[in-house]
This record gives C-alpha cells, sequence and structure tokens, in this order.
C-alpha cells in the first residue's frame, strides 16, 4: 500500500502519479484526506480529491453540489432501507470495474486503504437480501445508488474525521461497477439564488407555464429545505401582485425508483409547495397541486445533471 504525502501549501493538482502496484490510495493530511487527481487536464473527469479509485477502474461519471443534503444509508430491514440526512459538499462518483477482479477484492482494498486511516465504519451488508437495495423506496431513489438486479452486491459507509468534523464516505459494488458518495463538511452559501418575478409572470403569461427554481427537498422526501425559502417568497409575492392569477403547483421527478413511488412523491413535493405558499398569505383556493412523476423529462436522465433538471417544480396558470 502507498500514499501521497505533500507538503500543506502543495494542494494543487498536477499530472498523474502511477504508484507500482497501487490499489488504492487514501490520505490523512491536517485533518482530511488528500490524494492526487486521476487526470492533469481539467476538461476530463477527475477522481475525488480525497481518495484514488481501485487500480484500473475507469471513472463514468461524477456529480458535485457545493452544497446539499444526502440520505446516507445505514441500514436495511423488512420496512426498507435506512438512512440518515448529512449535509455538506456531496460528491457521487461511478467507476467501471476492471475485469477479472471480484467484489469481494475491490471491497477489502477500499476498506484496508480506509480503515488505515481512521474510518469508522457505521453499516455494511453483502448481497442482494441482507442489503435489499430494490425494496421501496428504492436506494436509487433515496440517494442514486443503483447496484442493479443481480445478487453480488457490497456495501459499507463511514465516517473519517475531518478537523472538527467528519467525512461520510459510501462505497457500493457490483460485478460491473463501483460507487463512491461523499459527503464533506461544508458551509452553505446564503442569498445566492434570486427569483425574477416580472420573469415568471411573463413566462406565466405568454407560454401557461414556468419553472420555480430554487426550490429544494431532500433526497427520496417532500420535505421542503431552508434554502427553499427565497424562491417561495418569491412565488408568494407574485400571487399577492396578480389576485386574480390561479396556478397549479406540478411536481416531477427524475427515473430514479419506480413509477409508483415517483408518482408519489411528486404529488407530495407539489402539496408540499402549495402548503408552503398558503402559509405565506396566498388563498389555498387559488393554487391546486398535480404530480407527474418521471413521464415528463426534461432532459438525460441517464447523467446526474440531467437528472437534477428533471427533478422540478413547475407553476402552470389554471
Amino acid at each position: 500500500m502507498a500514499f501521497i504525502h505533500m507538503p500543506l501549501a502543495s494542494r494543487t493538482f498536477g499530472p498523474v502519479y502511477q504508484l507500482p502496484r497501487l490499489q488504492l490510495a487514501a490520505c490523512l493530511l491536517a485533518g482530511s484526506l488528500f490524494c492526487q487527481s486521476a487526470y492533469p487536464d481539467d476538461s476530463k473527469l477527475h477522481d475525488h480529491e480525497l481518495i484514488s479509485p481501485y487500480q484500473g477502474s475507469v471513472l463514468r461519471e461524477r456529480a458535485d453540489e457545493t452544497f446539499n443534503t444526502y440520505q446516507r444509508i445505514v441500514g436495511a430491514g423488512v420496512g426498507g432501507a435506512v438512512s440518515e440526512t448529512v449535509e455538506g459538499r456531496i460528491s457521487r462518483l461511478r467507476y467501471d470495474n476492471p475485469k477479472g477482479r471480484s467484489t469481494l477484492e475491490i471491497e477489502r482494498n477500499y476498506r484496508q486503504a480506509l480503515e488505515g486511516r481512521g474510518l469508522m465504519v457505521d453499516f455494511q451488508c453483502v448481497g442482494r437480501q441482507a442489503c435489499s437495495p430494490n425494496r421501496q423506496p428504492s436506494w436509487a431513489s433515496i440517494n442514486g445508488l443503483n447496484l442493479g438486479v443481480g445478487s453480488d452486491i457490497r456495501y459499507f459507509t463511514g465516517r473519517l474525521p475531518a478537523g472538527t468534523g467528519h467525512v461520510f464516505l459510501s462505497v457500493a459494488i457490483n460485478p460491473q461497477r463501483t460507487f463512491l458518495h461523499i459527503a464533506e463538511p461544508s458551509d452553505m452559501q446564503s442569498g445566492l439564488v434570486k427569483v425574477d418575478i416580472v420573469a415568471l409572470a411573463s413566462a406565466l403569461e405568454a407560454q401557461g407555464k414556468v419553472d420555480l427554481p430554487g426550490i429544494f427537498f431532500d433526497s427520496g422526501t417532500a420535505r421542503l429545505q431552508d434554502s427553499s425559502d427565497p424562491a417561495l417568497d418569491a412565488a408568494a409575492l407574485l400571487l399577492q401582485q396578480r389576485p386574480s392569477l390561479l396556478i397549479n403547483v406540478v411536481g416531477h421527478t427524475d427515473n430514479q425508483g419506480g413509477d409508483a413511488f415517483n408518482l408519489n412523491l411528486s404529488r407530495q413535493r407539489a402539496e408540499a409547495v402549495v402548503n408552503a405558499l398558503a402559509s405565506r398569505g396566498v388563498d389555498a383556493s387559488r393554487l391546486g397541486s398535480r404530480g407527474m412523476g418521471m413521464a415528463l423529462p426534461v432532459a438525460d436522465n441517464a447523467t446526474e445533471e440531467g437528472r437534477a433538471r428533471n427533478r422540478r417544480v413547475e407553476l402552470v396558470r389554471r
């Protein structure tokens, strides 16, 4: 096992570091993990700065959110997945596994490297029956972990010390792919979403509908996050300024999870927005709600970016 050690002032990424016989590298420096970047070219996908993948893995997808909540799977049972909400900088990476390597070998390399640097494992499971990733609500609908339908799956999640907090890591493996989900401590920047009331009104007048930007829910739930308040305030003000305007709030989801689950989730999210607008003084009789589930995507559900665009709330003029 080899580790990269760099001075604290040298946290920049240069060319690829090829370490002989490296299976996995994880380093703990100044209270946080640090490893080399996988690619020198910023135009390509990069491995996460905190952890290098199993040797020979190919990074196929990476999605980062500066600040959000993440539903970490910390248990499984007859009632479905048990999850806890963590928040911070969220990263989701998906790798293709090298051929000829078992899920056991890949998992042990990650475990050995991470536990060697202080990882405290909170939950682990092996096999479809023990993990039950497709029992509703599925892992895919909760946090995007889509392990397919095969029986050879492995999962563990834990925490690494990072300053005064923790980095939460989840590793899910099937014979073809490895998923790394990482939640790092991060403070949310506020005041970044500006909703243009005039633009909303113009779109409603011209097109009869408009996406309401800045609406955020906890993953897999209809609980509105506090960061949605500016958008809800703007929508409420729009309706108060136009007392004759009647609207339906329409919820949409991505394709993670089953049809019935997503249809119900979209309905609940639309109702949550209606309730939030009513609590801001809008007459509830002017508001309706509908859920469309994943029936009307506006982007490709094959990527995290596309799925994020499809998870949306619309205002539709009645």
